[in-house]
């Protein structure tokens, strides 16, 4: 951390501009996830990652649609930013809302490897 990064308190992020990034980053997700499962319908084969990171892409973008950033969230309750830094950041909210993510991806790529939803 700067002495300028010190000298200047954090700001939340407006609530509109963060479900409206949330939003646009779920439509993502969906539309690689739509991709990844176009591609195991018809060719049989699809990409892993797309296949991982769409359905996860579109779950944490619905969780900022829903529910304000971690940051703000902590902000919120007053709480000191300083000295915290990566996954420190992160609430037990943002946890599980990583944690159902990661699964949604992992769940994907197997409903898809399996043939159970692109037969």
């Amino acid at each position: 951390m700067t002495p300028l990064d010190r000298a200047v308190p954090p700001r939340a992020v407006p609530r509109r501009r963060q479900r409206v990034g949330g939003a646009l980053i779920a439509v993502v997700g969906a539309a690689i996830a739509a991709i990844a499962w176009q591609q195991a319908h018809t060719r049989g084969e699809f990409s892993l990652a797309g296949a991982f990171l769409g359905p996860a892409f579109l779950v944490m973008g619905a969780a900022l649609v829903a529910w304000p950033g971690y940051r703000e969230e902590r902000l919120a309750r007053g709480e000191s930013l300083e000295g915290m830094e990566g996954a420190e950041l992160l609430t037990p909210r943002w946890w599980g809302v990583l944690a159902a993510a990661l699964a949604a991806g992992g769940a994907y790529v197997l409903a898809l490897a399996r043939g159970w939803i692109a037969a």
